[in-house]
């Protein structure tokens, strides 16, 4: 029987899944977008990555103030 996971993006560090869902991709996307635009990130114990969710929210303040970015040239 499968249970539902309640997911929180308010808390302070976001694994890739909470991460992906915050900047509204798939997580196949955002391991794209994350290496594109070099997102930092960090290796926790058990070999997770984690992201800074002030992180995530600087870079789409930087999406919508710039003139223009092109995301199909990053294959997302």
């Amino acid at each position: 029987m499968s249970e539902n996971k309640t997911i929180i993006l308010e808390k302070d560090y976001l694994n890739v899944n909470e991460a992906a869902m915050y900047m509204g991709c798939t997580t196949t996307g955002f391991r794209k977008m994350a290496k594109a635009f070099d997102i930092p990130s960090a290796k926790v114990p058990g070999g997770r990555i984690i992201y800074r969710r002030n992180d995530l929210c600087n870079l789409n303040e930087q999406y919508f103030t710039a003139p223009r970015i092109r995301l199909e040239a990053f294959d997302l």
